[in-house]
This record gives C-alpha cells, structure tokens and sequence, in this order.
C-alpha cells in the first residue's frame, strides 16, 4: 500500500473533512476523495461512514488509523536511517504553550538537533491533544505532565522520558507588600487572605478547570481572596509583575519572570508537577530514536 496515500489518509482522518484536508495538504477535495476510494477497495471495506455532505471515521476506519500511523511513522525512521546527512525532515513538537517556553529551547539545543537538518512546527495546544497528536501520528513529540500521561488510558505505542519536575510557589513582584511582610518576620495563612491573588481561570497545561484556583492551591485549607481570574496566562503574569496580586505559579515561571518567592506559615500542602517528553519509538535508527537517545545521556 501506498505509503503516501497512507500519509494522507491519516490527515483526512484528522480532519473528517475532505475541504480542511485539502487546505492542510494543499492538494483538491478531487484528489483526496480518490486515496480514500483506493484505500477502500484495498481493504474492501468502507472506513468513512458518510453522513450527508460529511465523512465520519467509523469502527473499522480506527482501526485501520492505527495501522496506517505505524507504518507511516516507521517509514519515515526507516528512510532517515539511510538518508544522507543532507537530508531535510519535518518535526512536530506538541505541548502546552508554558512547557514548550521552558524546555523546547533545551532540547532543539541537542547535538542531534542541531546536525541535522528540520524544519520545526510548534504546536501549542493543552496537554492531551498533545498525547493524541503523537499517538495518531499527527506530533513527533509531546511535553506533557505525568499526571496527564497517568490519566489517559494506557497507550503501549506511546514511550516517555522525565524532563524534570517543578515545584509550585507563591510568587510576586520585588515590590509587592506580601514581599516585605515576610522578609519582616513571616507571612502567615491568615494574612495572606489580605492579599489579592491572580489565577487562571483552568489549568495551563490541561485546559481543565480543577479546584477553586485551577492552579494546584488548596483552597479548602487555607483560602484566598481571588481577585483576577485570567483565560491568557501572560496577562496573569502581568497582572503580578505590576504588583496588583500574587499568583500560585510553578518556580520556573516565577524565575523567568523575576518574581520573588514568598514563603506562607502554616501552609504545608506545596504542589508539583512532573514533566515528560513523549514519543512513538520506531525500529529503525533514525532521526527519532537518536534524538531520544541524546536526551537519555544527557538526563542519566
């Protein structure tokens, strides 16, 4: 089987729209309806249930996705294996927007980035589009938590590496009054509710909205006085570097951005998140594998 009209297969199953595939592959709705008629009568069975005017993946069409990401992602490990050193290759890195900031810089730094020749799409999306991504061969990496890596449903295609992990704190701007408060003596539970907090309004890395805050604080032990709710993290960290409010934010956001860390009396419920980097291993030594391998040195 054609491992192109496999490729865009998978893109027109992305989609379950032959008009938005065409825009994606720069190809016609003419072109794309032929690959998916050669692969039916392949197959001899029908892997889009159409419904009207549009296409739906059915029972036998998931199962064959799964097929046809295999294959097109060994391929292509396949092919970089062999390829000279001039050769170009497309790389897909999917995450939440704060995680790509952190660690893509790092990993495009790798020797097995940097001597290779890519062209690089990042995908900013929440966490688990990411994982999707990468299972359904639409990523060639994701950055993800290890809480959204334990809660999906075990995906045996799917390898992962621990990036490190990070502790969340109370962060705000050198000036902030919580700031000399503590450095007076030590800011406790009970003043902090004097403080105005900036959270965001769901999770930055799942999307989801989890607890009172979203961002990890127990707010049933010691409460808050939540002022800003923010959908746009960036504006949440403005919102602390002008001194309006604090935030509850893992230590590297608070490090970038130059806030101080301010320690709460009588608050022992400290969150952390840990992060990994996800894959889809191949059996061929290419491009893939060896990047994996380079970031397993340099961890170990």
């Amino acid at each position: 089987m054609d491992i192109e009209d496999l490729r865009k297969f998978i893109v027109v199953a992305q989609y379950e729209n032959l008009n938005k595939a065409s825009q994606h592959l720069s190809v016609t709705t003419g072109a794309l309806s032929k690959v998916v008629k050669r692969i039916e009568h392949k197959l001899e069975v029908q892997v889009f249930d159409r419904v009207g005017k549009h296409i739906r993946l059915n029972q036998r069409g998931n199962k064959f996705l799964l097929y046809a990401t295999h294959l097109v992602h060994e391929a292509d490990q396949a092919l970089s294996e062999f390829r000279g050193s001039t050769a170009v290759y497309n790389v897909t890195v999917a995450g939440p927007s704060l995680l790509l900031q952190y660690y893509l810089p790092t990993l495009l730094s790798k020797p097995s980035f940097v001597q290779t020749h890519f062209h690089v799409n990042i995908n900013a999306c929440w966490e688990g589009k990411a994982l999707d991504s990468v299972s359904k061969g639409g990523s060639d990496l994701a950055i993800a938590t290890s809480f959204a890596m334990e809660e999906r449903e075990k995906d045996p295609s799917l390898h992962h590496i621990s990036l490190g992990s990070s502790t969340y704190v109370v962060a705000a701007a050198e000036n902030h009054a919580a700031v000399t408060e503590a450095k007076n003596g030590a800011l406790t539970s009970q003043s902090l509710y004097g403080y105005a907090f900036a959270c965001p309004d769901v999770s930055p890395f799942c999307g989801i909205k989890r607890g009172i805050g979203s961002d990890g604080w127990r707010d049933d032990k010691v409460p808050r006085s939540i002022r800003y709710r923010c959908n746009d993290f960036g504006t949440l960290i403005s919102i602390v570097r002008q001194g309006l409010a604090l935030a509850y934010v893992p230590d590297f956001i608070a490090k970038s951005h130059n806030l101080t860390s301010v320690d709460v009396l009588g608050y022992d419920f400290y969150h952390t998140e840990h992060f990994e980097l996800v894959y889809k291993p191949s059996m061929a030594s290419g491009w893939l594998n060896r990047f994996v391998d380079s970031v397993k040195s340099a961890i170990s």
